[in-house]
């Protein structure tokens, strides 16, 4: 589940189109130049086994449904709709050893009327953070229930995969909690995102 919903992640970041794919046109989405739904993000890394080049995070969000057209037929599900996706940098500082902070709003994108069936009315829908080294990234998240209840998420992942651009999936998912109690603490690197709420 957890590798479904990274590889669905890094899709939605890097291509930032449509679920139902590239034939229907993606619209030019504005962000609202007043977001008042302020979350102020914190990212803490332990027992990493060096430096990363870049740490990046993602405010991901996504429309309702009614007020997109229904898929073309060469997509193989006439008739359905699926949400529009949209991805928002958010720049992580550094504030200290291995803390990182942003900010981010929920009620960045502008609710428009893109497809002439209504305004669509945007849901923020996750956080997730990119911590690159060489050509391996990690991938820290946590859902929008997360953020919303001002909670705290700790992950884990392998440090042998740090640096390592001989594997497979460039991408590293983390590792259940249940995986990593069975084994040697000391393989494991630890990341902890929080979210604190500043409405303006």
């Amino acid at each position: 589940m957890k590798r479904l919903f990274a590889t669905a992640l890094f899709l939605l970041l890097t291509l930032t189109l449509p679920a139902c794919g590239q034939s229907m046109k993606q619209p030019d989405i504005k962000l609202n130049p007043h977001p008042k739904m302020r979350y102020e993000i914190t990212l803490t890394i332990e027992d990493s086994p060096g430096p990363f080049e870049s740490v990046a995070g993602y405010a991901n969000f996504e429309t309702d449904t009614n007020c997109v057209p229904e898929a073309p037929i060469t997509a193989g599900n006439y008739g359905a709709k699926y949400p529009v996706g949209h991805s928002v940098l958010v720049a992580l500082r550094p504030v200290g050893a291995n803390t990182y902070q942003g900010t981010m709003y929920m009620d960045w994108p502008k609710d428009e009327d893109y497809y002439g069936l209504g305004v669509c009315r945007w849901r923020f829908s996750s956080f997730s953070a990119s911590l690159k080294v060489g050509e391996v990234s990690f991938g820290p998240s946590m859902w929008d229930r997360d953020v919303v209840a001002q909670q705290s998420k700790t992950e884990y992942f392998a440090k042998r995969a740090y640096g390592d651009n001989s594997i497979s999936d460039r991408h590293v998912s983390s590792l259940g909690t249940n995986y990593v109690a069975t084994r040697i603490q000391v393989d494991f690197f630890s990341t902890t995102l929080s979210a604190k709420e500043h409405f303006e």
